[in-house]
Parts: C-alpha cells; structure tokens; sequence
C-alpha cells in the first residue's frame, strides 16, 4: 500500500467525525436554544473525545479521554453537585453545592459583574455573593432554589501524597484528573504588580512617590495613573517616597484592589486600581515561567493560601472553584487555582467547612455587590 493510500485511509475516521458533527449541528442548535451553555459544552467534550481516540494514543499522556473516563463512577455523587459559575455571560469558574436551600461555594476572586450558576440539571439562576475570603479566595453564593443535591464535606479526610483526585464538571465524565503530589502546606505570599515606574523625588519636593512612566495593560494604567502622578496615599497608609510606595504595594496580591490617592497638579484625585500578576511590558518571562505557562493559561490569584493542597491535573483558570474528589468519591478539597504546567492547588475540606459557615453566616460580606 502506498504511503499515499495509507495517509488517507488513516484520514477517512477523522474526516466521517467532523461530518457527523456537522450533521448533528443542527439538532445541537435546536437543543442549545432550550440550553446554551450544557449543549455547547456537550458538543466539545463530544468532539474532543472522539479525536482524542484518534489522533493522539491514550496511553500517551494521562488525562486523556480514556482515563478520564475510567473516573465517571468516582465522580457521580459530587458531580450533581457540581455547578458552573457564569459573570455576564462569560464561564469564569466551576462550584459545589453546599447547602439544599441554594448555597454555592467557589473561587472569589473570578466572582464578580452579574453572576448566575448552572445546575447539573441545566438550569441557570441568578446569583447572589453572600460572603467573601480574601486569604483562601473563596466565596459563596446564593440562588434560589431549593432540596438541591449537596457535596458531602468532612474534616476527617487526609489526602495522601500519590493518589489519585478527579475534577468533576457538568459531564459524565471528569474535567480532569491527577495525583496528589504535595499534602496540604502553607503557599508563600507573591506581591502584586500596580504597573508604574517611579522617580526618586517630585519636582514640587513635596511628599510622594512621582510616576515617571505607567506601563500597558496594568492597574495603574486601567485605573487612569498618568505620568507626573504624585501618589500621596495607599488605602488608609501616607506614602511619603517612592520606597513606602513599593513597601505598601508588594504587601498586597494580585487582584487586590489599592484606593489610591494621586496629587495631579493642584488637584487631589482618588482612583481605585486592581494589581495584576505580572506585566509583560515591564518584565521578560523567564524559561521557566513559560514552561508554567504551556497547556493553559494561569490562574491570576495563585499564591498566598494560608493551606493548600498541590495535585498535577491540568485545569483552566475557569474549571477553578469547584469540589476535588478522591479515588473513593470523597470531598478532599476546593480547586482554587491553577498555578504551573504540573500544579493546581486546592484548599482542603479540612480549612474550607468552618470558613464556609463563617461565609453563609454574612459575617464576611463583601465590600461592595457588582
């Protein structure tokens, strides 16, 4: 046979599955006006199944569809649970349920604008952000509905270095799956990034820290810091030079959000301005920050958990905030980031149950409701 005939015999299943799936677009269609959001994921997860069967061996890597598969029985109980957490239209997060009466714990950070969940069952209902935790970033939510199934939480589970988690979605089968590779510790602190370059004293020789240059796509720059800016105050804290500036900014992480207090010429102006991890004109990424960086992107809030649990499945940003369960089905955690090409972090059940009453109780409301 010539390696003609061979490359297209190889191609014909390939070709037969897009062509099913262009017939089936229309039935898709009809079926995502009753539910856009569960046809369409069930259409990719569908796709990306059946040309993982035939482009890349399962045996190859080990999330594949093949092993993930092998998990939807672990995953059943929790993943009816499950919920898909959407700001203004947009997936910004996965959840769990955590109490019957309508209460959704998840990622807080990603937890903002106009917020509904998804149900397992495909209904979609508007949310509301009861409470907040800045230190564990996570949040909970409140929807009306009621005699919702429930995540079954206990403090007593120890996840074991070496065994195997599951990520459950909105599918049969999970998002994804993984080992533990490091029990729970504490996550060190990073600081945030406000985006300025700074001069050594202001031309008027008044207190401040004077903006010579306000880098792209940063806090500063969104928030509407301009060059000549003098910054006199961060949040309640006096800035007097450019080293108290750079002091009170790296206390804070990323996604926190700084009030700034700007001397503009003879007028005093207040911005409000959100720290971002990294800025890509003000530093070139390093060899190893790019290999973090391959299968997807980054969480932006990844560091400065008081406990977390580190596992190697490979999430998005977005299939952050929902439960992570054990080979035997169990609750061990809260996926709450996706820090490296080979780490996802999650905080245990263990630090989440007494924090999550703190956070239905109203006793952590957020600052403000977007």
């Amino acid at each position: 046979m010539s390696v003609t005939r061979q490359y297209r015999c190889f191609c014909l299943p390939l070709y037969a599955i897009i062509a099913v799936a262009m017939v089936v677009s229309p039935a898709a269609a009809q079926q995502e006006a009753e539910d856009e959001a569960g046809s369409r994921e069930r259409a990719r997860e569908a796709f990306r199944n059946a040309i993982e069967r035939i482009w890349v061996p399962p045996h190859r890597y080990s999330n594949g569809y093949e092993v993930r598969s092998a998990f939807n029985d672990v995953i059943a109980d929790a993943a009816k649970a499950t919920v898909r957490i959407r700001s203004d239209g947009k997936t910004i997060a996965l959840g769990g349920v955590v109490g019957p009466d309508g209460w959704v714990l998840t990622k807080a950070s990603r937890a903002k604008g106009r917020l509904t969940v998804t149900l397992a069952d495909k209904r979609e209902l508007d949310a509301r952000l009861v409470g907040v935790d800045r230190e564990y970033d996570l949040a909970v939510l409140k929807i009306a509905a009621k005699d919702l199934p429930t995540l079954t939480l206990s403090e007593e589970i120890e996840p074991l270095a070496g065994g195997w988690v599951a990520t459950p979605g909105l599918t049969d089968a999970p998002v994804a799956v993984g080992v533990v590779s490091v029990v729970p510790r504490k996550i060190p602190h990073r600081p945030g990034i406000l985006g300025v370059q700074l001069g050594d004293m202001p031309a008027d020789g008044k207190p401040g820290a004077l903006v010579l240059k306000v880098f792209a796509d940063t806090g500063a720059e969104r928030a509407g810091v301009l060059v000549n800016d003098v910054i006199t105050r961060i949040n309640d804290q006096p800035i007097e030079s450019r080293l108290d500036l750079i002091r009170e900014v790296r206390r804070h992480s990323p996604l926190d959000s700084l009030e700034i207090q700007l001397r503009r010429g003879d007028k005093q102006i207040i911005v409000t301005a959100v720290l971002t991890g990294q800025a890509k004109e003000m530093f070139s990424q390093t060899r190893s920050q790019y290999q973090n960086s391959l299968g997807s992107q980054l969480s932006q809030r990844r560091f400065g958990f008081p406990i977390a649990l580190q596992h190697d499945s490979v999430l998005k940003p977005n299939e952050c905030g929902g439960p992570l369960v054990d080979i035997d089905g169990r609750v061990i955690g809260f996926n709450i980031a996706r820090a490296g090409r080979t780490e996802t972090y999650a905080i245990p059940t263990s630090a989440v149950l007494p924090l999550m009453y703190k956070l239905m109780s109203g006793e952590q409301a957020p600052e403000t409701e977007e």
